[in-house]
């Protein structure tokens, strides 16, 4: 017979720190397969809620984004068959419970499921340095975000280019923000690529990348669409990315306080991020 959750909860509370940890990594572990399994059948609705829930349930921390990531490629590459949609997804649906119950200070957050169409700042990914980093790594800083490739013929360069006229245009104030870059081509946009390709344009602009899935996750956190364009015929490493444009300002707290739509002139979007950040002293 199942517990009650409440009283599921309760005994959770009980548990010894080390178990609990190893309880949560548990769980990671198994929505992370999980996940594999979802993608190599194809399911992409059950995976992106596999990654979801582990963005808004579990720490952001490096040894829980490795064990998601390697369960799922793991999983990806030997695949169970493939059964019903239906039962895949209440096996995340239980997963899902594991990690609230695994996690609870995330649960007890009182954080509702994000309306349709809602931007979620949060993201687990690597730094073009190999570190890994979350939202929370910036908290005290604003975070001014754009999502793109280096492979870009226009768009990216372009964003990029703004972001750091209003970078210069800040002065001092600029100290206060944290620019970066999120790459929607990570099979081909190394670190090493993304340090190069940014420090073009300013180095402080931060690179992110991660594995297909994490960073399939974080635009979907963010509302921001990419999908591969290929000519017919062409070999299979030949595409371009078409990608939804635009910037995001975080503030200290981690809230999304503005969305910049893409060819914004730089002296509008210089002094809208201007009044942000003289609103927080």
């Amino acid at each position: 017979m199942k517990r009650p959750l409440s009283l599921a909860l309760a005994l959770a509370a009980l548990v010894p720190a080390h178990a609990a940890e190893a309880d949560g990594l548990a769980a990671v572990a198994r929505l992370g397969r999980l996940n594999g399994q979802a993608l190599a059948c194809k399911q992409m609705d059950v995976a992106a809620q596999a990654k979801n829930a582990l963005v808004a349930l579990a720490p952001k921390t490096r040894e829980v984004g490795e064990r998601f990531e390697a369960e799922t490629n793991r999983s990806f590459l030997s695949p169970a068959a493939c059964g019903e949609r239906r039962r895949l997804a209440a096996e995340v649906d239980a997963a899902v419970l594991e990690l609230r119950l695994a996690y609870p200070s995330a649960r007890d957050a009182g954080a509702e499921p994000p309306a349709a169409g809602e931007v979620v700042p949060r993201y687990l990914l690597a730094d073009h340095h190999g570190r890994t980093v979350t939202d929370q790594d910036f908290r005290g800083r604003f975070q001014l975000i754009t999502f793109g490739y280096i492979s870009c013929p226009d768009v990216c360069p372009t964003t990029l280019a703004e972001m750091a006229a209003v970078l210069k245009a800040l002065g001092e104030s600029a100290k206060r923000v944290q620019p970066l870059f999120v790459t929607v081509d990570p099979e081909r946009d190394t670190p090493a690529l993304l340090k190069e390709y940014t420090a073009t344009f300013d180095a402080r602009i931060l690179g992110l990348t991660g594995s297909p899935e994490l960073v399939r996750g974080v635009a979907d956190n963010f509302r921001v669409r990419y999908e591969k364009v290929r000519e017919p015929g062409a070999p299979a490493e030949r595409y371009t990315v078409d990608h939804s444009a635009g910037m995001f300002l975080l503030g200290p707290d981690g809230r999304l306080l503005a969305r910049f739509p893409y060819a914004l002139p730089v002296a509008d979007l210089t002094r809208r991020i201007a009044d942000q950040l003289q609103a927080v002293p």
